[in-house]
């Protein structure tokens, strides 16, 4: 199973650099948690778009980020339908 979300770019590099270091990337095997900002998904009005297993948010510090984030509307969950369309809008492949 997996989880869909979208926020803005700083949101996302600030998350993304913060799993990174709680997790100790770059490292072998491993340059980095996700995809960076530059080069993730994107929907038509820009928000970068993620989608991840779920095992990968109960790992400890992204569970406690994303709750954080979350709650405070900095990150929303959406539908795989929704990741999907947005990303298919934007002009990214989808296969």
């Amino acid at each position: 199973m997996q989880r869909f979300f979208a926020t803005d770019a700083v949101t996302y590099e600030a998350v993304r650099l913060s799993l990174d270091s709680a997790w100790g990337h770059p490292k072998p095997g491993a340059l980095t948690c996700i995809e960076p900002a530059a080069t993730a998904p994107r929907d038509a009005s820009g928000l970068v778009l993620l989608g991840v297993y779920s095992e990968f948010c109960e790992f400890q510090a992204a569970r406690d980020a994303l709750s954080q984030l979350l709650a405070g509307g900095a990150v929303d969950e959406i539908t795989e339908a929704e990741y999907f369309g947005r990303i298919s809008r934007a002009g990214y492949p989808t296969t």
